[in-house]
Parts: structure tokens; C-alpha cells; sequence
């Protein structure tokens, strides 16, 4: 039997898949413009990654930075990093807001998504009451019923992938493994620290999981080493050291800079802040804060040109708790790891912080050119439209960036792909697409090019603008400057939030947007003189005709 689905006169309906932060904000993008929406979430409720994760999991990036633009927790005045129980919360708020749940199906997995050629329409195959491991966020599931039919449902007008970009663990196979005597966990599969005891442990990778799980492991670990294969993301402690949250500074008088200046502020950045902290008494935050420095520094990558590892854990766990650093490719033999160096660690317990891959089966067979895209979301259309279908399949949440965060980052391609979806944009031909994403992956590329193994990397503010520009929503900073000069001076020294993106044009809400910016804190003095002082000197230089300095939308 087959259940067909109808849209409004006029309007369209979408399948999307997944409900996580890209997928709530993406149902309520569509549905706030008339259209309709099936979403279909293999867990029992909403949040994603959030849903799944380890205990003690703090988020990466503050209450400020990771709020949507139409959903304020009312506490901008006292940013914190949120527990994954507390954005859990914020994002039932937001889906109770706007009555998202009545169009997500839980539970539910999409096996297969095909077009139809005859109608134009998509059909999905899907299964109802899945199974999936318990977890603290939503307690025991039943057992699925292997006699539970495979249902299919025709009539959508587009296909909007929102299954994120940790769904499928990557956990490469190491040299000697088979001659290993211990057991090697992908990070997915770690729960407590507790679990590891007494035990001598080996942690690879130093993204924010591996950071995290190394410091939280070291507490308890008889022995615990951290292995960085390569470099590491540039490391930004979550807290500065006068309490506040540090992506404060992340805003946008900072990456209205030129790239070229880059390296230059990350460079003064750490050294005036190293001077700083070598004023300060002795104390383990201090030892923390210049262990940064020496890193960052002997690494020479800055918050321009490297994605951000914005937690300090695994700098705790070696400056607090000796942990060993290790650096480079190993083999495993019986009882450890020998690196290339001749160093060797002796351990029982091997957790792979090695991050994961984006997978998209239910189209393997049908698409695969949709496979093919989603896996390298650089060859998409602003890293959202497939080239090939006419903005009827797009991806949502595998734009990453380096410093910023993704929820908001989804929303503003969600309100983009809305309004392609209600005709309000009009997309470019297919080559014309393909040529921007081809210029546009070649910027990033330089820009992030080491980073192989982080897909899709963009500049926060940059890739924003960009989208914001297409919906005629960037912030009129110029006029603001004049007219409301307080306003101005939050937007460009305070977070850098996408509240700024309702100021003018399609959604805006400036009452609400003005209230919001009211409540922000601004960054720290010494950040702000160094980012302003830079992109005075670039304007200055711009304005003589050297290109090469011009700053960004500024």
C-alpha cells in the first residue's frame, strides 16, 4: 500500500531527514512560509548528536553562539556553555515554540528515497518502531517487531538531508592492531570515565572529543597519553581567565580582517595574551593558559586558517595530571604503541577520537550522485543545493565552521533554501552552480587546506554573509553606524550571532533582534584593540588601492 502526500495550492512538501538542530530549524523555516513537511528521526526525540552522547558532554561553543535567531533562552547577559541536557531543553523550547513536533515521525528510519521520472515526484521507503541503544536522554526503547512492514510514501517535492555530520564513526584500522592484546573503542561507543580506572590508556585524536574524553580519562586513568597524528585544531579554552566565555571574541570587527592578516592577529593575539598571563600569580590556570600559547604558537596556525579546538582539556590533562603527549603515526604492538619518534606507551585501552564520515544509504543505490555530493559538500551550491536536481535536494548542517557554530550556521540555510523552495530565490543555471561551488571550494581550500579529515570547513562570518547577501538580510552596518552607534558597537564587538540577519529583508524581527543585542556583553579589551587596530590599518590600505587587504563586508 502506498500513502501519498499533498501540499497546499502553491506550495510544496518536503521529506526531511533527521531532527537535530538542522533539521528543527529547517521545519520551521519551510512551515513558516505555508509549505509542508515529513520528518522522519530514527531516535525517540529530538536533538541528534546531543541525544546519543557521553556523559558529562558540555557543548563547544556558548549559549550565545549556538541559539537560533528566533528562540532566545533570555539569559544573553549571562552566556555559559551548556550541558547536552540543557540544549536538549533549549531545543524542545524552540520545537514547542513553533509546533514542530506534529511533523516528526520518531523512530522511524528511512531506508530508501527514490525520484520518480513519470510524476517528478519523490517516494521514501521507511520503517516505524526502531530499536535503538537506551540512553540517558530517553531511557529503554522496546525491541522492534520483525514483522513491522516496509511503508511507502509517494508525492514529496524535495529531499532535505539533515542527518549531521556525526552519524557514521570513521575508526581507521591501526598498524599492529591484530598483535594488540587490549581493547581499541571508537569515541561513539565511550561513556564514563569511570570505566577506565586504574587503566593505562591511549587517547588519538585532539578535536574537542578527544580533548574532552583525554582530561575526563586522566582523572581516573592509571596512565593516560594523547596521540595527534597531525596538528591540531587551534586551541581556544572554553573560559578566558577572567570567567567570561571565550567566544566573545569571536565577532565580527575580528573576521572582518583580511585573510592575509590572519597569522598576524592569531600571532599578537597569543603573544600580548602570554604576556598577560606571566603577570598573573602562580596557579594551574596559568600553566593551562601558557601551555595554549607554546602550542598554538610552536604550530603557527591561527583561528584563520585552522579549525578550532575550543576546549583546553587534554592541555589540562598534561600540564594537571602528567599526561603524555605523543605526536606522529604508530604501531601497535602487544602492550602498547611505538611512535615514529622511538617513544613508546604502554597501555590497555585504546579510545579512537578519529571522528566520522558522512554516509547517505538510503540513496546509494537509487541517487548516487546524491551519495557522491553529500560526501564532499564543497561540489553543493553554497554547500546546500545538489546542482542536479534543481533545488528540489539539499543538505543541511555539513557547512562547518572553524570558529562559530553549526545550529545557527543551519538556520541561515534553511531560511536560504526556503526561500528557493517558495520562489522567492531563484537559483543559477546548473553550470553557473557548479562553477561557484568549484571558485567557492577552492577558497576554502586554501584557506583550510590541511584539514583533509574535516569536510566542509567554512569561515563563520564569511560563509554567513555570503547566504545573507543572496536573501537581502546582511546588517547595514554603515547606516548603523549613524544611526544607532551602540547597536553598531555590539554587533561588531560583541558574539557573533545570527541575530544580526534580522535587521533588514525577508524574517526580520528588529524589535526582538535590538532586545537580544541589548543584553550581549561585548569581547575582552585586549582582543578588541588588536582587531580593531588590524582592520583600521586594512581599510587604510584598502582605500589606497592594495586589494589584497580588503576587509570583509566592512
Amino acid at each position: 500500500m502506498v500513502t501519498t502526500v499533498t501540499a497546499s495550492d502553491g506550495k510544496k512538501h518536503f521529506i526531511i531527514i533527521g531532527a537535530g538542530a538542522s533539521g528543527l530549524t529547517l521545519m520551521r523555516q519551510l512551515t513558516s512560509l505555508g509549505h509542508s513537511v515529513s520528518c522522519f528521526e530514527t531516535l525517540p526525540v529530538i536533538g541528534g548528536v546531543y541525544a546519543k552522547s557521553y556523559e558529562n558532554t558540555i557543548l563547544t561553543t556558548s549559549s550565545l553562539l549556538t541559539a537560533y535567531s528566533e528562540f532566545s533562552d533570555g539569559k544573553e547577559d549571562q552566556p555559559k556553555f551548556w550541558t547536552d541536557q540543557e540544549y536538549l531543553d533549549y531545543l524542545k523550547g524552540y520545537a514547542d515554540k513553533f509546533g514542530l513536533f506534529e511533523h516528526i515521525n520518531f523512530r522511524t528510519s528511512v531506508l530508501k528515497v527514490q525520484k520518480c521520472p513519470e510524476t517528478g515526484k519523490w517516494t521514501a521507503w521507511i520503517k516505524r518502531n526502531r530499536h535503538v541503544p537506551p540512553h540517558r536522554a530517553y531511557g529503554e526503547v522496546p525491541e522492534e517487531n520483525p514483522e513491522e512492514p516496509v511503508e511507502e510514501i509517494a508525492g514529496f517535492d524535495g529531499l532535505c538531508i539533515c542527518t549531521g555530520t556525526n552519524t557514521w564513526a570513521c575508526r581507521p584500522k591501526f598498524d599492529g592492531e591484530d598483535s594488540f592484546k587490549g581493547r581499541i573503542i571508537h569515541s561513539e561507543l565511550y561513556n564514563r570515565p569511570m570505566d577506565y580506572e586504574g587503566k593505562k590508556v591511549l587517547v588519538v585524536g585532539a578535536g574537542e572529543s578527544g580533548s574532552d574524553i583525554c582530561n575526563e580519562i586522566s582523572r581516573y586513568a592509571d596512565k593516560c597519553g594523547i596521540c595527534i597524528r597531525g596538528k591540531h585544531g587551534h586551541i581556544i579554552p572554553r573560559i578566558q581567565k577572567d570567567g567570561r566565555v571565550t567566544d566573545l571574541n569571536t565577532n565580527r570587527c575580528r573576521y572582518s580582517n583580511p585573510y592575509v592578516f590572519g597569522n598576524w592577529i592569531g600571532w599578537a593575539t597569543q603573544i600580548l595574551k602570554r604576556m598577560s598571563v606571566m603577570l598573573q600569580p602562580e596557579t594551574p590556570e596559568k600553566k593551562i593558559l601558557c601551555k595554549i600559547g607554546e602550542l598554538n604558537l610552536k604550530q603557527k596556525t591561527s583561528a584563520f586558517s585552522k579549525f578550532g579546538c575550543k576546549n583546553a582539556g587534554f592541555v589540562e590533562a598534561l600540564v594537571c595530571r602528567n599526561a603524555s603527549l605523543h605526536r606522529g603515526n604508530f604501531t601497535l604492538v602487544e602492550n602498547g604503541a611505538k611512535f615514529e619518534d622511538g617513544s613508546f606507551f604502554e597501555c590497555e585501552e585504546i579510545v579512537a577520537c578519529t571522528g566520522y564520515r558522512n554516509s547517505f544509504p538510503f540513496v546509494e543505490e537509487t541517487h548516487p550522485n546524491i551519495d557522491e555530493y553529500g560526501q564532499s559538500p564543497r561540489s553543493l551550491y553554497k554547500q546546500i543545493i545538489h546542482p542536479l536536481y534543481n533545488g528540489e535536494v539539499a543538505f543541511f548542517g555539513f557547512a562547518r565552521p572553524a570558529f562559530g557554530s553549526i545550529p545557527p550556521t543551519s538556520e541561515m540555510q534553511a531560511r536560504f533554501f526556503a526561500m528557493v523552495a517558495n520562489g522567492d530565490l531563484k537559483l543559477p543555471e546548473v553550470e553557473k552552480m557548479k562553477e561557484v561551488a568549484c571558485v567557492d571550494g577552492k577558497n576554502w581550500e586554501k584557506r583550510y587546506g590541511d584539514d583533509k579529515r574535516v569536510k566542509g570547513l567554512v569561515d563563520f562570518q564569511i560563509y554567513l554573509d555570503d547566504l545573507a547577501k543572496e536573501m537581502g538580510v546582511l546588517p547595514p552596518l554603515k547606516e548603523l553606524f549613524f544611526s544607532k552607534p551602540a547597536l553598531w558597537f555590539k554587533i561588531m564587538l560583541g558574539p557573533f550571532t545570527v541575530h544580526q540577519y534580522r535587521l533588514r529583508g525577508p524574517g526580520a524581527d528588529v524589535e526582538k533582534a535590538i532586545q537580544v543585542y541589548n543584553k550581549q556583553p561585548v569581547g575582552d579589551v585586549l582582543e578588541s584593540v588588536i582587531t580593531v587596530s588590524f582592520l583600521f590599518v586594512a581599510k587604510v590600505l584598502s582605500i589606497l588601492g592594495l586589494s589584497k587587504f580588503t576587509p570583509n563586508n566592512f
